[in-house]
């Protein structure tokens, strides 16, 4: 699939991909303006770029799902370095309360050279990770998988799976337990993650 057909059918005003990023930047506006992303614009493109750079489509049955969940991991992803810029502005302004002038003027440029730290390869590490994953999965396992990526609903995924909704809530956090461990083996622990840590 090529930036162009991307583009087309998941950024432009009106398709799916659009309302979804339109939605989660508006409902953390305030976090995103102040931060890395003055306009929605910005925000969009940044995320563009990283799901153009994702280079596994002819390898994937259902790219359209795979796209919007990518979008949506994205978004999450941009939320979690909004959140790590302001703490660190605040420890920014902490320290420039206590400090010389001069280091702080040493400080800022160890900042803004910190502030980038987020590579458009990661999206596609983060895709590649989440291919992995699935091959690691049995087949029931596999279409739970597929079915929360589509954002089917607990209530439809039971009845699709021929279950009772108490079962299908246990599996979906086995599921998610064993996600989030594969993510931290392989080096990808966002705080968004946390919550299928084992408790």
């Amino acid at each position: 699939m090529n930036p162009e057909e991307i583009q087309k059918k998941y950024f432009n005003p009106g398709t799916n991909g659009y309302k979804i990023l339109h939605y989660y930047y508006n409902r953390y506006k305030d976090l995103f303006t102040n931060t890395i992303y003055p306009e929605l614009d910005e925000f969009i493109n940044q995320i563009y770029l990283n799901i153009c750079n994702i280079t596994l489509w002819e390898k994937i049955k259902n790219p359209k799902a795979y796209i919007i969940a990518s979008i949506k991991i994205q978004c999450r992803v941009q939320l979690e370095h909004a959140l790590k810029m302001k703490k660190r502005r605040q420890n920014e302004i902490k320290i420039e309360t206590n400090t010389e002038e001069e280091d702080n003027s040493n400080y800022k440029i160890s900042q803004i050279a910190a502030e980038n730290t987020f590579s458009t390869v990661e999206a596609d590490e983060i895709f590649n990770i989440v291919n992995l994953f699935k091959l690691s999965l049995k087949e029931n396992e596999k279409l739970l998988f597929n079915l929360l990526i589509d954002n089917i609903s607990r209530k439809d995924i039971a009845k699709m799976m021929n279950k009772n909704i108490n079962t299908v809530d246990t599996q979906i956090r086995r599921l998610r337990i064993k996600f989030f461990s594969y993510l931290k083996k392989n080096g990808y622990f966002y705080e968004i993650f946390r919550k299928y840590s084992k408790e």
